[in-house]
């Protein structure tokens, strides 16, 4: 009998097969060729409301919609714009709209209808979701990239999701300048266990990636473990709006263009799902970040076969802090030094603990800085930590001393001391080398200096 590993090693390895057979029967049926299955061979089915593409029926889409994104059903968010001010947010939608002055505990909060849902697609209203469901669940997670590099930040997130034979889909946000990576769950999962889902892909991905800040552990939605007394947790923009759709914002992306894929309700349609089983399996591999002093070899991604090794002598400076150069490192390195120039933040747990919104507390105080000449600077304090680090990786550190220690004068002692002052000095005017109690003793030349 085989062990338990080998048993999930082949569902998954079936899992995999059922949804690339459902991808290449819709790329045939795309394409106007027959897809009905051999005698011989069995079909792969696709789950309620079967194969949607863009020529499906409204209903069939708004069903597969409510199904793959389904997140609390009595409240929902919605954007508004400023077009006079730029300014623009996100606020629970109630009945009557929010007016100066009201009370959010008075409230009427409208339900996520068809008819919501619907008018979203359309592109009439900007919807967002609250993931966390009464009870602490979810049934996707999802990372949050933002900036510059959102893109190639969100690529190795699913690089080390497909490592972790997680299915990921990849989103671009209605700016164009972030990206939404989303994991679908095939029932409801602890939010405690999504996020652990999470938290494994991204330290593997920041391994794979050095240049990833810290902070992206603290853009997971959902954005708790539990449910904040009181409120509705974390939104997230719902995929696919009307508007935003027709420029190619808030759509999904195909993984090798980076376009948006032609049939988006198709590609939703044939995305596999993580069982809450197999997103168990991964929350277990889910340890406590190392940072800090706990920090003592170097990273190692298991998403990749690339594992450059450091150069022989990595040069760094001490000075205010201990400076590296960014370019000589290698992501393994940029990622273990991160770490070990942080630690966790008590507020953060604090909070977790209480069942408070852990918003806008970072999970990490972040002890390190990354310069625009690119250069990596760390608390000097840290230097022995890094040198037994590169030296269990095989390389050694050199440390240049880039400190000011001063300037050298050369001074000479003028002033004349006696070995017991006199009566007759202790009450009369100061002189050279005297003391006297009506004013401080004169300053010695090299002081003045």
């Amino acid at each position: 009998m085989g062990s338990v590993a080998e048993f999930v090693d082949l569902r998954r390895e079936v899992e995999r097969l059922r949804a690339e057979n459902a991808r290449l029967a819709r790329l045939l049926e795309l394409r106007g060729q027959d897809t009905s299955a051999a005698p011989e061979q069995l079909s792969a089915p696709v789950e309620p409301p079967g194969l949607v593409t863009m020529a499906s029926p409204t209903r069939d889409k708004l069903t597969l919609f409510t199904d793959r994104f389904r997140a609390r059903a009595d409240v929902y968010a919605v954007r508004c714009d400023n077009a006079r001010t730029g300014a623009a947010g996100w606020m629970p939608a109630v009945a009557g709209g929010w007016r100066k002055g009201m009370d959010r505990r008075g409230a009427t909060y409208l339900a996520r209808t068809t008819e919501v849902v619907a008018a979203h697609l359309v592109g009439d209203v900007f919807m967002g979701l609250y993931p966390l469901m009464p009870g602490n669940t979810c049934h996707f997670v999802v990372a949050d990239f933002d900036g510059p590099t959102a893109v190639l930040d969100a690529l190795a997130y699913v690089k080390a999701a497909r490592a972790s034979a997680v299915p990921a889909a990849l989103e671009i946000s209605q700016s164009g300048r972030g990206a939404h990576v989303w994991v679908f769950f095939t029932g409801a999962v602890p939010a405690a266990t999504a996020r652990a889902v999470g938290t494994v892909l991204l330290r593997e991905a920041m391994v794979l990636r050095g240049s990833m800040d810290l902070r992206s552990y603290d853009r997971l939605f959902p954005n708790q473990d539990v449910l904040p007394e009181g409120g509705f947790g974390n939104l997230i923009a719902a995929p696919l709006q009307g508007r935003r759709r027709k420029d190619g914002l808030t759509t999904f992306l195909d993984l090798g263009t980076l376009e948006p894929h032609a049939d988006q309700w198709a590609f939703l349609s044939t995305l596999d799902r993580l069982s809450p089983g197999d997103a168990e399996h991964v929350a277990r591999q889910a340890k406590h970040a190392l940072t800090g002093a706990d920090v003592a070899t170097m990273s190692r991604s298991t998403a990749t076969q690339v594992h450059p090794p450091l150069p022989a002598v990595v040069h760094a400076e001490a000075g205010a802090g201990l400076s590296l150069d960014a370019g000589q490192l290698t992501s393994a390195a940029l990622a273990t030094f991160k770490h070990a120039a942080a630690m966790t933040n008590p507020k953060f747990y604090e909070l977790q603990r209480l069942r408070k919104s852990t918003w806008d507390t970072p999970r990490f105080i972040q002890g390190y800085d990354l310069t625009l000449d690119g250069r990596l600077v760390l608390p000097r304090g840290l230097r022995h930590t890094i040198a037994t680090i590169v030296e269990r990786a095989g390389s050694r550190l050199a440390v240049t001393d880039a400190r000011n220690s001063g300037t050298e004068i050369d001074a000479a002692f003028t002033a004349e001391l006696t070995s017991r002052p006199t009566r007759s000095a202790l009450c009369s005017p100061t002189t050279t080398g005297s003391w006297s109690p009506h004013r401080a003793p004169a300053r010695p030349s090299w002081l003045a200096r």
